[in-house]
């Protein structure tokens, strides 16, 4: 059942679905739509699909970001300087288990949008309904979602691998930087926390065919790159460097704060004086100076032997300056772990630190602080301490 659908034919090619009604799928649903894209969610039941369709389909952005920065955005550009955006006529289907072709209809274009753990479970919703012709953009936390949906649905050991490439969608990998949450009790809302940029990259087959070629889809790069969002279509070198390095900070930065329930501040090094003039001991930053070395090193070290094509751009020195500049512009965040935890749900945490410690195992590098960290976020999640947000 497709909740107040009224598409046809002639808006399939451009009509583009969404998979995971999250803070970043709503923020990128709302802002296409915006753009005039008819716009599909698909949700994990009727019940929401009709709540959406009765209430006109409308999905609201608070920018969050422009109330806390007034005196910025007098410079900047229209989206950022409006504090809510309220976009009406989005469409709604649940997403059925194994999905198929006939009874839902092909997807053209799908943002992908789902928490990294429940990639592949979402996936074959929709699976059946993709094609070469279709093109999926994921925007998953963490490594390995891509490589996971190869494995479970095209890689095929009696296949020749040119048969199996030749039914696959084209893959667009991207980055979100920007901060965005949902609240408690509000529907289909999400609030934009912290501006910032969005990188795209065409991802190459998982397998070196030169006779295949990657046909790239304009219509949807350039729909993404003239959201307000400061997206970009970089290469996939270039994408990958910054996936590696995003992967670094959340690694970093997500589990501490979800274990001592504090923002991102919580990792800030204080510039010169501040300690004095806050009460705050000094001693206090030692331990973050030392976690932060160890971890960078640690991460620097499995990085070398997993991509050494990226050993100059990914030493340990790298990594500790951009996970403390990430620390310190998002230091009012909440980090999505965080999030997680206090609300009692699954993190994240096997597709940051545990793919830091699977890449470990792989070439012979111990990985103390991310198995550490891994454990001690797994049993945080078992306990169920349901922190007060509120309070932090």
């Amino acid at each position: 059942m497709v909740a107040g659908s009224n598409s046809n034919s002639d808006d399939r090619s451009s009509r583009i679905h969404v998979l995971g009604a999250g803070a970043v799928g709503l923020l990128f649903a709302a802002h296409l739509r915006r753009l005039g894209h008819p716009i599909t969610l698909l949700l994990r039941s009727e019940h929401l699909a009709d709540r959406l369709v009765r209430n006109d389909g409308k999905v609201t952005i608070v920018n969050d970001w422009a109330r806390l920065h007034s005196t910025q955005c007098q410079q900047l550009k229209p989206y950022e300087n409006v504090n809510t955006h309220v976009v009406n006529g989005i469409e709604a289907e649940m997403a059925k288990p194994q999905g198929d072709y006939p009874t839902d209809g092909t997807i053209s274009n799908l943002v992908l949008a789902t928490k990294a753990q429940d990639t592949l479970k979402a996936y074959s919703t929709v699976h059946n309904r993709l094609g070469s012709h279709s093109t999926v953009v994921m925007l998953q936390n963490g490594m390995g979602s891509y490589e996971a949906i190869q494995r479970e649905f095209y890689q095929n050991q009696s296949q020749d691998p040119q048969t199996y490439v030749s039914k696959m969608p084209t893959f667009i990998i991207g980055t979100n930087a920007h901060g965005c949450l949902r609240k408690n009790g509000e529907n289909f809302v999400t609030h934009h926390t912290a501006m910032a940029t969005c990188k795209f990259a065409i991802r190459p087959p998982p397998c070196d065919l030169t006779s295949m070629s990657i046909e790239p889809k304009p219509e949807i790069l350039a729909s993404l790159c003239a959201l307000p969002l400061g997206g970009t279509v970089v290469s996939w070198p270039e994408l990958q460097l910054q996936l590696l390095l995003k992967l670094a900070a959340n690694a970093i930065i997500n589990p501490a704060t979800a274990l001592v329930n504090s923002r991102n501040e919580c990792l800030v090094r204080l510039p010169s004086g501040a300690s004095e003039q806050h009460n705050i001991d000094t001693d206090f930053m030692n331990p973050v100076e030392q976690y932060m070395s160890l971890a960078c090193a640690e991460i620097s070290a499995v990085y070398a032997c997993g991509y050494p094509h990226l050993r100059e751009e990914l030493k340990a020195s790298a990594i500790k300056k951009y996970v403390a500049d990430i620390a310190q512009v998002t230091s009012q965040n909440r980090s999505s772990m965080l999030q997680d935890v206090c609300a009692g749900r699954q993190t994240e945490v096997d597709w940051i630190n545990g793919y830091l410690v699977q890449l470990g195992q792989r070439h012979g590098i111990s990985m103390p602080v991310n198995m550490l960290l891994q454990s001690l976020i797994k049993l945080k999640e078992r306990t169920a301490t349901f922190a007060d947000l509120s309070r932090i």
